[in-house]
């Protein structure tokens, strides 16, 4: 292997981290935040015991990651600047992962973690994300490559308190917690295992409640479960933007179940018989949790599938010969194609909140009113982009009525507090229209449940559609008077 041999491993070892953070580094200010990464803003710009209320409110994310942005904030980072900290843990996933590679491949696998782990398509976008999901990453390859390897008491107990890491991270490090109890049931103490167990369980219990609460409305409302579908495909290669259709998925389907077999058959080699083992355990999970909690199939759910899914092709293809590093350049390619797509594509994969604020603050000025449907959703956007706008707006449905903030409104969090229903949408409207310029808002992708609401704003006088600059970004206004 050429890299292998005229690059020490500490060249490797230093390369790899400084790929990822070279070329993410420097692109990381691209894109508009996304929504997602606006309410990570807004949680850290609370104080330090309303963040921590906030995130567990939220019940998606716990308030470490937050509470790393805000510490961030303070040394003079802003915005898409920020994301300076999943670039890091991006990089660190990297590291990380060679490490994995060589603890449970050997030495000889270090071609194929070179082109397929730093150059994965999926961990690049994701370290463009403002959210805990490159540290997730991070912790999982670690995780695995110490749980996965030669079993002994210090790499377990390492594992477990990466497992706890995650968690720390994000809720679903509970399913790293989960293997590493059922892994290490023979041969660590109960005590040891219930210990861990609960500590995780105490950690998740803002997730359990939230999960709790959404499966409850989910059964009470009759939905269909899994109304979105996986995309096997572009799961794969995280934000890019990659077609997706039906023969595509497909041969998908059948190059990773041929992955799986390849690798249960290697018998002589546990590690890859541990990692389809652990693959498909964390796949399950993530489905039948779909069932009950509607999540939907997003490609950040699968960042435990896929650490393991990266790590069980290096060692599949650094056992294919000459085969391996051409499969492995091939795969590199890909990626780098759909890295190259995520950066240049039009629009791009997130809404750009940015110009569409930055637009709607020129067009209302001091003396305009903004209104919002959904209202967090720009509310968050203001409150970076545009914190001078005046907002107002809520929440509608196909059916049901409109609940309301009066003007002017700041988020609040998900506690939806001084909502009060509308039985009149036209007059509240009117009222507004004749006192200040008024737009109207929204980032919803099924324009059916908000189609009362922009119907009864074009039936005033002088509406017209305004350019956001994204057209997922629908915006009507109308001047003064």
């Amino acid at each position: 292997m050429l890299l292998s041999t005229t690059l020490s491993p500490r060249s490797l070892t230093v390369l790899l981290p400084l790929a990822v953070l070279g070329i993410a580094f420097t692109t990381r200010a691209s894109q508009s935040l996304g929504y997602d990464e606006l309410f990570t803003l807004w949680v850290s710009s609370r104080s330090w015991d309303d963040l921590i209320h906030q995130a567990n409110l939220d019940g998606f994310t716990p308030p470490l990651f937050y509470g790393l942005v805000k510490l961030l904030s303070f040394a003079g980072f802003q915005n898409e600047d920020l994301r300076v900290l999943p670039v890091i843990f991006a990089g660190l996933a990297g590291f990380l992962g060679f490490q994995a590679c060589e603890r449970l491949f050997g030495a000889g696998s270090r071609t194929m973690a070179l082109l397929v782990i730093p150059g994965s398509a999926y961990l690049f976008s994701f370290s463009h994300e403002l959210r805990p999901y490159s540290a997730l990453l991070a912790c999982a390859l670690f995780f695995l490559g110490q749980l996965g390897g030669a079993g002994d008491n210090r790499s377990d107990v390492r594992a477990g308190w990466a497992a706890l890491l995650a968690t720390a991270f994000s809720y679903l490090g509970m399913f790293m917690v989960a293997l590493w109890v059922i892994e290490c049931r023979r041969r660590l103490s109960t005590l040891r295992l219930a210990g861990m167990s609960l500590a995780a369980l105490t950690m998740s219990a803002p997730g359990i409640v939230k999960a709790a609460g959404l499966a409850i409305a989910r059964i009470d409302s009759r939905a269909v479960w899994w109304d979105a579908q996986p995309a096997l495909f572009a799961t794969f290669f995280g934000l890019s933007p990659v077609p997706s259709t039906g023969w595509i998925e497909v041969v998908s389907l059948i190059l990773l179940a041929s992955l799986l077999v390849v690798a249960h058959r290697c018998g002589e080699l546990p590690p890859l018989r541990f990692l389809v083992r652990t693959f498909l355990a964390w796949t399950a999970i993530l489905v039948a949790f779909d069932s009950v909690v509607p999540i939907g199939f997003a490609p950040r759910y699968f960042a435990l599938p896929m650490s393991a899914l990266l790590l069980l092709l290096v060692g599949v293809l650094s056992r294919m010969g000459r085969m391996g590093p051409a499969i492995a350049l091939l795969l590199l390619g890909m990626n780098g194609i759909a890295t190259f797509r995520y950066l240049t594509v039009r629009p791009p994969p997130r809404e750009d909140w940015r110009e569409a604020m930055t637009r709607l603050e020129k067009r209302l000025g001091p003396g305009g009113v903004l209104l919002a449907f959904p209202f967090h959703h720009a509310a968050v956007a203001a409150h970076v982009y545009a914190p001078g706008l005046r907002l107002g707006g809520g929440y509608t449905s196909r059916t049901g009525p409109v609940f309301w903030y009066d003007p002017p409104a700041s988020f609040r969090g998900y506690a939806f507090e001084g909502l009060r229903r509308l039985d009149d949408t036209d007059a509240v409207l009117g009222g507004l229209a004749s006192a200040s310029d008024l737009c109207l808002l929204s980032d919803e992708p099924d324009v059916t449940k908000i189609t009362s609401v922009f119907a009864a704003f074009e039936r005033l006088p002088g509406v017209a559609a305004f350019a956001t600059g994204d057209s997922r970004l629908r915006a009507l206004c109308r001047p003064k008077g």
